[in-house]
């Protein structure tokens, strides 16, 4: 992954975190190598909300707004679509080659836990709204730390079997070269407090490899896909009906993070144009200026 600042460049080691000619010394980063043990990728630099800051040293914005006043408390994160790709993270701002649309905000719920985590007024598999969220209850939380999309343990079974799909028998001829991210599935669909809806599609929860199951009180065998999804375990206050949205969100949604405004905008990712990265970078070096948030 990349790091840039939009006016603001720095870099990390093991024993010294650079903001410029500012730094954290070894002692602090004895402290914050702690830190990054025990928290996920979005806290590790301070990005996560006040409530969950170990010290004001390790706030990232604080510590910014601090040293340079005129960076506003943006980030936004782009997670790039595969492992050969590039990915992102940007401050002060947003970088519009990267959002393929406006973006659509969300208020940040249950702020004093310290999460960025949003409310989601309900969940649906191809239309079909899943029972345990038809109060408005369930809440998502954005986490670059998770590689999989965690999904409450009280609603996995029925999140499998609504998204488990038969493949097509004329695929059985190769069965080896079947990806079931290319087979067609029902989309997961999200819709948040503000109607906001955050959509994923079978390539996005898929597992790889299709399942050889036997069909009940016959000898015939059928392959089926399946979703890869993270039973989650939390107790209240954070828990129980809480999705953790890692990685296959994250690189579906490019995310913008307002700190002053405790919301969260999203909009479908666009992966960067091939060739277009090196003009992008040397605009960015005559003109350190981002895209504001409205």
């Amino acid at each position: 992954a990349r790091a840039i600042g939009l006016w603001l460049r720095g870099s990390a080691t093991a024993e010294r975190l650079h903001l410029r000619d500012n730094h954290v010394g070894p002692d602090g980063a004895k402290h914050l190598a702690s830190a990054m043990s025990e928290t996920a990728t979005l806290r590790v630099l301070g990005l996560g909300l006040n409530a969950l800051t170990l010290a004001p040293q390790f706030s990232f914005f604080s510590q910014m707004a601090e040293q340079h006043p005129a960076i506003q408390p943006y980030f936004a994160v782009y997670l790039a679509r595969n492992d050969g790709g590039e990915s992102l993270i940007s401050f002060g701002g947003y970088e519009e080659r990267l959002a393929s649309s406006e973006l659509s905000w969300a208020p940040v719920a249950m702020k004093e836990l310290g999460y960025w985590q949003v409310w989601v007024k309900s969940v649906r598999v191809g239309g079909v709204a899943v029972e345990d969220c038809a109060d408005g209850s369930c809440r998502a939380i954005l986490d670059t730390g998770t590689s999989l999309l965690g999904v409450p343990r009280q609603s996995a079974r029925s999140l499998h079997k609504l998204l488990a799909r038969q493949v097509p028998q004329e695929s059985y001829a190769d069965a080896s070269s079947i990806d079931c991210r290319t087979i067609a599935g029902q989309d997961l669909e999200f819709e948040l407090e503000t109607g906001v809806t955050i959509a994923l599609g079978a390539e996005d929860y898929s597992r790889p490899t299709p399942f050889n199951i036997t069909v009940p009180s016959s000898n015939a065998w059928r392959l089926f896909c399946r979703s890869l999804l993270l039973p989650v375990d939390m107790p209240a206050p954070l828990g129980p009906k809480v999705f953790i949205w890692g990685e296959p969100m994250l690189r579906r949604y490019y995310t913008v993070y307002d700190l002053a405004r405790q919301r969260v905008g999203f909009t479908p990712a666009r992966p960067p144009q091939p060739g277009a990265d090196g003009a992008h970078r040397a605009a960015e070096q005559s003109d350190r200026r981002a895209s504001m948030p409205q």
